[in-house]
C-alpha cells in the first residue's frame, strides 16, 4: 500500500512543482521583466527600498557602501531575485522561504528585512572590510551564520522600521 501510494506522488511530481513554480513566478514575475523594473514592485525599485532600509537600520555601512560604491546591483540582484536560494544550503533556503511564503500578501516586502539583517549582521566585517573584500562577502555570504539569527533580526528591523 505504501508503494502504491508514493508511486501517486512520484507521477504527479512534474504536475505539482510546474503548479508550484507558476504559482511562484505570478508573485515574482516583475523582477523579472524589463518593462517593471522601475515599478512599485520591480527590481530596481526593490534594490533602492533595501538600501532604504539600510540607511534607516545602519547608516555607518550605508554611508561605507556609498564611500566604496558598492551598489546592490553588485550582491541585492541576485538575492533579490532569486529569493536567496543561492547564498544558503538548501535546508536554510526552505526555512527563509517556509517564512516568505507564510505571508498572505505574497509581496516578499519582507525578503528586504530578511537582506537588510544579512548586511547588519556582517556589520564590523564590513566596515573593516575594503571594497573588494566587502563585495567578495556579500557575493559569498558566509555559511556559517544561523539562518534563524537572521530571520530573528529581520523581524526585528520589521517591528523597527516601516518601509
Amino acid at each position: 500500500m505504501m508503494k502504491k501510494k508514493k508511486r501517486l506522488f512520484l507521477e504527479h511530481a512534474e504536475a505539482d512543482t510546474f503548479y508550484c513554480f507558476t504559482n511562484l513566478m505570478i508573485h515574482i514575475r516583475d523582477n523579472f521583466m524589463k518593462i517593471y523594473d522601475h515599478s512599485e514592485y520591480g527590481i530596481l525599485v526593490r534594490m533602492q527600498r533595501l538600501l532604504m532600509l539600510l540607511k534607516k537600520t545602519d547608516p555607518k555601512v550605508h554611508y561605507l557602501f556609498e564611500k566604496q560604491k558598492i551598489k546592490p546591483e553588485f550582491y541585492a540582484f541576485r538575492w533579490l531575485t532569486l529569493l536567496l536560494s543561492q547564498e544558503f544550503r538548501l535546508p536554510d533556503v526552505l526555512r527563509i522561504w517556509d517564512t516568505l511564503f507564510a505571508d498572505q500578501e505574497r509581496n516578499f516586502e519582507f525578503l528586504l528585512y530578511i537582506c537588510c539583517a544579512m548586511i547588519i549582521i556582517q556589520h564590523d566585517r564590513l566596515l573593516n572590510g575594503s571594497e573588494s573584500q566587502n563585495i567578495k562577502l556579500l557575493q559569498n555570504y558566509p555559511q556559517d551564520i544561523d539562518v534563524y539569527q537572521i530571520l530573528e533580526k529581520a523581524v526585528e528591523l520589521k517591528r523597527l522600521y516601516v518601509l
